[in-house]
């Protein structure tokens, strides 16, 4: 593969379909709200609640007191219910966040494909075509995760556990019981990471399956990773590649991200940058997947 012609017919094909940047930015919203997070913590102090007490005159209380509210009691839970709610809003808007992503990364892998076929697509067209996929790329988006899933499920299970032996026996002999918890986590640990990692870097080439190739969750996996181990050398070049041009990309433009991130004026710049940078490599990906899968290069191609 003659990876500077790749190069050059990416950046020609993101330039001549400027649509693909718009979707680019839809895939990096994800990415954007994974990195910044919402943290909302909030914290009740008791002393530092209104203290009204009225004991009457001298000598005695003829009159009843307000209420001491240093008691917990309704205003001391408006936190915790707030704090929940807005947990729960960060939650919804970050799930309808990541199935846009997804959906759009989706219509960028058909927007290049057209592309580099010699068609066209426009913005509306590449979204459908996602849209239509939409149900299988989440699949394939949730698959990665699901390891990590049980990994996590199964800690807290274990921590219940020790914890209610522990208070059962009084924290006399659960030392063996401790021990077997943590090798049993451990050695899940053990798979369940390394296979997290794979499956998070086929979902690169099972994207492509499904959106090329028309397969679904468990075929387009089985197609990416036959793909990926034919060409497991140019994967993996083409992977280091990637990883030399978002390395100079970040050195290059530090500064002006740093001052277009304090700035809320830049925020659109920033985000366009993001947005361009996943097209570019999304685009890069699948016009890979189109040579090393033996499709005919379009008209277009007379360009690189």
């Amino acid at each position: 593969m003659d990876y500077g012609q790749l190069l050059r017919r990416t950046w020609n094909v993101i330039w001549a379909h400027k649509f693909l940047t718009l979707l680019g930015v839809l895939v990096a919203l994800s990415s954007v709200g994974s990195s910044s997070g919402i943290n909302a913590s909030t914290q009740w102090n008791a002393r530092q609640a209104p203290q009204w007490e009225y004991r009457g005159p001298p000598g005695g209380d003829s009159f009843p007191r307000m209420p001491d509210l240093r008691r917990p009691g309704l205003l001391a839970g408006i936190p915790i219910v707030v704090a929940v709610g807005l947990g729960g809003l960060a939650l919804v808007v970050g799930i309808a966040v990541w199935a846009v992503s997804t959906i759009s990364r989706g219509g960028l892998i058909a927007g290049a494909d057209a592309a580099d076929g010699g068609g066209r697509l426009t913005f509306g067209e590449a979204f459908t075509a996602g849209w239509r996929k939409g149900w299988t790329l989440l699949g394939i988006g949730v698959l990665p995760a699901i390891p990590g899933v049980i990994l996590v499920a199964s800690a807290l299970g274990a921590a219940g556990i020790y914890t209610g032996m522990g208070a059962l026996l009084d924290n006399a002999g659960v030392g063996f019981p401790r021990v077997l918890l943590t090798t049993v986590l451990g050695g899940l640990a053990c798979i369940a990471l390394p296979a997290s990692l794979v499956l998070g870097l086929l979902r690169t080439f099972a994207n492509r399956a499904c959106m090329i190739e028309g397969l679904g969750v468990w075929d387009a996996y089985k197609q990416g990773g036959t793909v990926l181990w034919d060409h497991i050398g140019s994967a993996l070049l083409l992977f280091l590649i990637q990883i030399g041009i978002s390395f100079a990309l970040g050195v290059a433009t530090l500064l002006p991200n740093v001052v277009l991130a304090l700035c809320c004026i830049g925020w659109p710049i920033l985000l366009l940058a993001q947005g361009t940078i996943a097209a570019f490599f999304s685009t890069m990906w699948t016009l890979a997947w189109r040579r090393w899968t033996d499709r005919t290069v379009g008209a277009l191609a007379v360009e690189a």
